[in-house]
């Protein structure tokens, strides 16, 4: 089931996080026609050092996220081979700063509101399937321009992803994910009040899968994110990202209803921003 893989905005003071839409591997696989799923994610992640413009400036950089999620949705069959799976997606947790990221302080509270329809096409008898998914982000979430650090971001956001999964055999499969994403402005940013803009950004996924059996699937893939520019009163901060991570991904029906979901990952190079060194995913699915 698509699993948006964490996560999610968090403004910070001189920062700009490309925050796309993760998936885990098998996200992209159909549902039977009126199926309905519901989801319950954490996420812990933690920050080390922070770089600019590829150098690190601090080797004491910690920020520690401490994020859930609800999820739910209903699929939808339009055609023989075609899906819609409307959902909603609500975040909420916690985040604070510390070493020399500790002036940012904490922030907790509900992150904005997420609203999607995704569309997946089974291309042929192999099971290889297309997928697309328009995401919005309505400013719905926790919010204070005087705070460095908030969960909600104060402007909307859309995500339109497309996906392509390919079957070599009935274990192996590779799942190919790509994002471009379109950022609102924020008219209340900071203790100014200043107007916040931001260039697009893009991300790409490629996850190889192992299934062993029909009710266990190992994954390990790489994601690329690419970060718009953000301008703050009309001056442009310099501030373009690029980050790189790996992810380690098992998932298993303990009933033909109940899956469990780990999955473990870190940055593995930082352009401009915060080096995440550890992250831990949990999700649970019940599907009705």
């Amino acid at each position: 089931m698509h699993a948006l893989r964490f996560f999610l905005p968090l403004i910070l003071i001189g920062s700009a996080p490309v925050l796309a839409v993760e998936v885990a591997p098998g996200d992209y696989s159909q549902f039977p026609d009126g199926t309905t799923v519901g989801l319950l994610y954490y996420q812990h992640a933690s920050t080390g050092s922070a770089h600019s413009r590829g150098e690190k400036v601090s080797s004491d950089y910690n920020l520690t996220s401490d994020i859930g999620m609800l999820r739910l949705l209903h699929t939808v069959q339009i055609s023989e081979t075609a899906t819609l799976d409307p959902q909603f997606l609500l975040p909420f947790g916690r985040i604070s700063g510390g070493g020399d990221a500790a002036s940012l302080g904490s922030a907790s509270g509900t992150s904005d509101l997420i609203l999607t329809v995704p569309l997946k096409i089974k291309l042929n008898a192999g099971g290889d399937i297309f997928g697309f998914a328009p995401y919005l982000y309505v400013p719905s979430g926790s919010y204070d321009h005087n705070d460095s650090l908030s969960l909600g971001e104060n402007r909307w956001k859309v995500d339109l992803q497309a996906a392509w999964v390919k079957y070599f055999t009935e274990k192996w499969a590779l799942d190919m994910v790509g994002d471009a994403i379109w950022y609102g402005d924020n008219n209340d940013y900071g203790p100014g009040t200043s107007r916040l803009q931001q260039d697009n950004a893009w991300a790409a996924q490629i996850m190889g899968r192992y299934m062993p059996d029909p009710t266990l699937a190992l994954g390990l893939g790489f994601g690329q994110t690419w970060g718009g520019e953000t301008t703050i009163d009309g001056v442009k901060q310099n501030n373009q990202s690029q980050t790189t991570n790996v992810r380690i991904t098992a998932t298993k029906f303990a009933t033909p209803r109940d899956q469990f979901q780990i999955q473990l990952g870190r940055d593995l190079r930082v352009e401009n921003g915060a080096e995440e060194n550890f992250r831990l995913n949990l999700r649970y699915a019940r599907v009705f």
